[in-house]
């Protein structure tokens, strides 16, 4: 199960993502969904719930994994709906959001939002798996880098 945000309007997006636990939710079904578990530590495929909610726990080594662990959330301090207010937002902002603008959206440190703001580009950038193949439009691009003496576009 993947979502697509860029397909949501921003009122389908709210309803889907308006409280923690849709939110959890959802990243239960992204993470472990249709694909068995398997323990990070023994590689065993049995598990069952841990102490805390959104865990799982192995039935071997009881080695507990939270759903947000090895994620862009993991270690995540704020809340979790405004996790993914900034994911949407950084997806869906054609000329990109800074990080000032959501801290006033989003009523949070402007350096906090800066470092989340890295991890969802850094998880966004291309694994290079899916090359473009065919023919391609591009509407500008540059080869080589900047021109000496030239300002702007030329």
């Amino acid at each position: 199960m993947e979502l697509k945000l860029e397909n949501l309007s921003i009122f389908e997006f709210q309803s889907k993502f308006s409280t923690e636990e849709s939110c959890y939710e959802y990243l239960v079904e992204l993470k472990w969904g249709d694909r068995p578990f398997e323990c990070l530590r023994c590689k065993h495929t049995n598990a069952c719930k841990g102490n805390g909610l959104y865990t799982k726990k192995c039935t071997r080594c009881s080695y507990q994994e939270s759903v947000t662990a090895h994620t862009l959330f993991h270690k995540c301090k704020f809340s979790m709906v405004k996790a993914f207010w900034i994911i949407y937002y950084v997806s869906t902002t054609k000329g990109g959001v800074s990080s000032l603008e959501l801290s006033r959206k989003l009523d949070l440190r402007a350096k906090t939002c800066w470092l989340f703001k890295r991890k969802v580009m850094a998880a966004m950038e291309s694994s290079k798996n899916h090359p473009m193949e065919g023919e391609v439009e591009v509407d500008e691009f540059v080869i080589g880098g900047k021109e000496e003496g030239v300002i702007g576009r030329k």
